[in-house]
């Protein structure tokens, strides 16, 4: 099985970087890729999306990416120095340093990143 990790560097709702981000995630899942979703610098944002809207939203994309396999962290670093805890953040999304995504670089047949 080939591995796709996504790199997402924006929030939820400046862009639509998270969005196309867990989308295209979605999308590999269903074709048989392992994918690995690393929440960076802004895309902390995405996890603490914990409740339905009434439009687009990262936090129910997430759910169902979670749902579907992907496997989520995000950047303890990152989420400290914006005030991101675990507690508020989707549950199961654990906060690490960025040597796990250099491991899942090095795992990884593509990598893509969302930021701008």
């Amino acid at each position: 099985m080939k591995t796709l990790t996504v790199l997402l560097n924006r929030g939820p709702f400046v862009s639509e970087y998270a969005d196309l981000a867990l989308k295209v995630a979605l999308k590999a899942r269903e074709k048989g890729y392992a994918v690995n979703l690393y929440c960076y610098i802004d895309g902390v944002w995405a996890p603490h999306v914990k409740a339905d809207k009434p439009y687009e939203n990262a936090g129910r994309l997430l759910r169902e990416a979670m749902a579907r396999g992907v496997e989520v962290k995000v950047c303890a670093r990152c989420a400290e120095s914006r005030d991101v805890t675990p507690e508020d953040t989707l549950p199961g999304i654990p906060q690490v340093g960025l040597f796990d995504f250099i491991n899942w670089l090095k795992s990884s047949d593509q990598v893509l990143t969302f930021t701008g």
